[in-house]
Formats: structure tokens, C-alpha cells, sequence
């Protein structure tokens, strides 16, 4: 009898969830728009966003102006400075050169930088993509080469024992792309990710670009930010929220790696301390894969965030779902994470 009762218990609670009405598509975009109208109105949100469930975009919209003096809106395919998810298309060009047999993520860094420090021999590729190399980041952004390398010869900790979010590590990550490959970063991504992808309002900022948002401290005033020169491979790429949902969608295919590669991208490759994140202050259970901070079981997701002068940026996937967030914004005062759970919560009814 108690098996019986448990049985059609069972059965209630499954009828009741196959009955929950699947959100209209167009009712979620009108609740999406008017919860960032809200933001924006309030000056807490000028930029571009994108949502997007099963293959399907949802919303994409754009908010405030990319250059406020001359009155050009922000639009789905206004360009922005993405600043530290450039992280994830460094990690990329390097696993397809480790399926291209150029190198291998096992391999010491040392391989492929001359004058490489001694102590900087234990050093692997794999830990400067899951920022446990223990490098300090201690180099000018301008310094090329050698010497960037050279000027850091110090670590904080043994490489692969313990997290730090440091930018050197993917600039080294990208001198290895140059090394191994035989072109420059830029043009390797551009040829090898970029145009495959159909990415083509993405790239690696030259700083001669003449259409990208320009950067606001704030919600008043039409006076630009200068943006900062020799950004490389840990956060000098620009791109659009729907170039971004190409990326999003290309990572669950092989277009660009088989999926048996990708893995590693979204595996836990390291544990991050405790709030060590400015968006997830104070929770437990984080860890960083190759690229991606990976948040607790429970939460479901991946994400990664990027702050420059004037810029904020951040994609976070719900792979279970097939569900993506992209908020891309040229107002560097605006804290991206609390938009993206409401959203979450909208879309998926969970944060």
C-alpha cells in the first residue's frame, strides 16, 4: 500500500511539472526590457544584452549611447571592449593548437619563451589558463616578449596548488600562442576562431578601431574615457553581444574543437577561494576551469566578467539549460551580476 501511495505521489508531481507552462518567448522579452529600462533610467545600465534559450535568441537589445556627444545609440551590434572574457579566447587558441599537435597544455612554459627564468621551469601551460601558475602580476602591460616574462621572476606559491587571478598569466598564454604558432595573436584568432565563427564585429583591439562604444565613468557626462594601450592577450578584444552568442552556440559543437577537447574548458581545474570574485562576494564552491569561473553544482553555471575603464562585460551559460546572459556595457559604474540573476531568475525561475 505504501509503495502504491509513493507511486501516485510520484505521478501527481510529475503530471504538475509537465503542466508548468512554458514561458512565452515574447511575454520573458517584454519582462526582460523593462527590468534593464528600469537600470538604464535609473543610470545604472548604458549597453547592449542578449538572452538566448535552446538556440533561440530571446532578447537582444542595446541601451544609452555609444558616443553620448554625437548621440549614436548602443544597438545588438555595437562593438565593445570585453576586457577579461578575452581570457576564454586565449584559453581556446591554445587548446587548438594543442589539437593542431603544436604543443601541449602538460608542457613547460619555458618551451617557448627564450630566456625563460629558472624557477619559472615548473611552470605549465595548464596553469597559466587556470590562473594557478603563481606568477605575480607584476609586469607593465607594454613590456614585450622577454621581458614581460623576465620582470616577473618571482612565485607566489607552487604552480598548481592554489588559485590567483593574475593578467600576466594569459599574456604569457599568448606569447606562447605567437611562439607555437607562427603568427601574431591577433591574427591566429582572428583566422582560427574569429571567421570561422562568423565573429565579424569581433577582434583584437589595435587601438585604430574608430567604431567601438566609447567608455563612460558614468552616467552623466558626454566626456569619453581614454582607454588603456597594451592590453594583449588577457583582455584586448572587442566584440558584440551577438557575436558573443556565436561563440556561446559554437561551444556546444565541434566547430572549433571536439567536444571530448572542450572539456577541459569547464571542468574544475582549481578551487577559488572563498568571495574571491567581485560577483559571487562571500559563496562557497567556486572553482576556475580554462577561461571560466565554474560556480557551485547547484547554481548550474559558468561565467566570466571584465572590467576596463568605462567598460564592463559578462557571459554567464547554463549548459544544462542551453540557456546564455551576455551583458556588454560602455558605463564602467554598473555592477553587471545582480542584472544577470534577475534575469536568470526570469528565464529559468532559479539564480
Amino acid at each position: 500500500m505504501k509503495a502504491k501511495f509513493l507511486f501516485l505521489l510520484l505521478a501527481v508531481i510529475l503530471s504538475a511539472c509537465a503542466n508548468q507552462p512554458t514561458p512565452d518567448p515574447k511575454v520573458l522579452s517584454a519582462e526582460f526590457d523593462a527590468l534593464v529600462e528600469a537600470n538604464h533610467q535609473a543610470g545604472l545600465f548604458d549597453g547592449s544584452v542578449l538572452v538566448a534559450q535552446n538556440g533561440q535568441v530571446i532578447f537582444s537589445k542595446g541601451y544609452g549611447f555609444a558616443d553620448r556627444e554625437n548621440k549614436i545609440p548602443n544597438t545588438p551590434q555595437t562593438k565593445f571592449r570585453i576586457a577579461s572574457i578575452s581570457k576564454q579566447f586565449t584559453a581556446m587558441g591554445i587548446l587548438l593548437l594543442q589539437e593542431q599537435g603544436k604543443l601541449n597544455i602538460e608542457d613547460g612554459i619555458c618551451n617557448y619563451i627564450t630566456n625563460c627564468p629558472e624557477i619559472f621551469k615548473q611552470v605549465k601551460i595548464r596553469h597559466l589558463l587556470s590562473q594557478s601558475a603563481g606568477i605575480p602580476n607584476s609586469t607593465a602591460y607594454s613590456m614585450p616578449g622577454d621581458q614581460m616574462v623576465s620582470k616577473s621572476a618571482t612565485l607566489f606559491f607552487q604552480p598548481g596548488e592554489q588559485f590567483k587571478y593574475q593578467d600576466v598569466t594569459f599574456n604569457i598564454a599568448g606569447l606562447i600562442i605567437e611562439t607555437a604558432s607562427g603568427q601574431s595573436y591577433s591574427n591566429f584568432l582572428k583566422k582560427n576562431i574569429f571567421e570561422p565563427l562568423g565573429m565579424s564585429n569581433s577582434g583584437v583591439d589595435d587601438m585604430k578601431q574608430i567604431d567601438l562604444a566609447m567608455g563612460y565613468s558614468n552616467a552623466e557626462g558626454d566626456i569619453a574615457l581614454q582607454p588603456i594601450h597594451g592590453l594583449f592577450a588577457e583582455g584586448a578584444i572587442y566584440s558584440t553581444v551577438e557575436d558573443m552568442y556565436l561563440w556561446d552556440q559554437a561551444l556546444y559543437t565541434d566547430k572549433l574543437l571536439p567536444q571530448s577537447a572542450l572539456k577541459a574548458m569547464f571542468t574544475p581545474q582549481v578551487a577559488v577561494p572563498d568571495g574571491e570574485y567581485y560577483g559571487f562576494d562571500g559563496s562557497k564552491g567556486w572553482s576556475y576551469g580554462f577561461g571560466w569561473f565554474i560556480a557551485p553544482k547547484e547554481l548550474g553555471y559558468v561565467i566570466h566578467g571584465g572590467m576596463l575603464p568605462g567598460y564592463r562585460s559578462e557571459i554567464r551559460r547554463y549548459m544544462d539549460d542551453k540557456a546564455t546572459i551576455i551583458l556588454l556595457t560602455n558605463h564602467e559604474a554598473v555592477a553587471l551580476y545582480p542584472t544577470a540573476e534577475a534575469i536568470a531568475e526570469k528565464l529559468l525561475g532559479k539564480q
